[in-house]
């Protein structure tokens, strides 16, 4: 097998100048993380409800990898569930259809991976209903965001 070629930061590496600097957080950066979980009391989380999880992205963060899965009483049943932002309500995820014990990984949407935090209206990762009715009464919904700052 031949080689095709580089990765554009990897150029860059190899030939670093001023004019080529990479962005610590695209190569190299430290990744964080926060881990979050919430247990619904309500006997529905609709399309209009929405539950902030975590802490505030410092501006600048980019976000490489959301985990969400959810556990009992979803065993019998299944909800519609989307994760974004106040900016973009399904920014990461987009409607995924989630059960007890099933683990859903994004962003599942090409413009939430690597996104970068403005400090606008994108600070706070949120998990909302996609659908009415999205989620059964006491339902534990867990996230994890893996994100990179520098």
């Amino acid at each position: 097998m031949a080689k095709y070629g580089n990765g554009t930061n990897y150029a860059k590496q190899l030939d670093p100048s001023s004019a080529n600097i990479v962005d610590p957080g695209l190569l190299g950066g430290k990744v964080r993380v926060f881990q979050d979980y919430c247990t619904l009391g309500a006997s529905s989380l609709n399309s209009t409800d929405y539950i902030v999880v975590g802490s505030k992205l410092p501006t600048g963060a980019q976000v490489v990898d959301v985990v969400l899965t959810a556990g009992a009483p979803l065993a019998t049943a299944s909800a519609l569930l989307v994760v974004g932002d106040e900016g973009d309500a399904d920014r990461y995820i987009t409607s995924t259809l989630l059960t007890a014990n099933a683990v859903t990984v994004g962003p599942k949407v090409a413009g939430g991976m690597y996104y970068t935090v403005t400090g606008t209206t994108d600070n706070y990762i949120r998990v909302a209903g996609a659908a009415t009715n999205a989620v059964l009464s006491g339902a534990t919904v867990k996230i994890s965001v893996m994100y990179v700052v520098e």
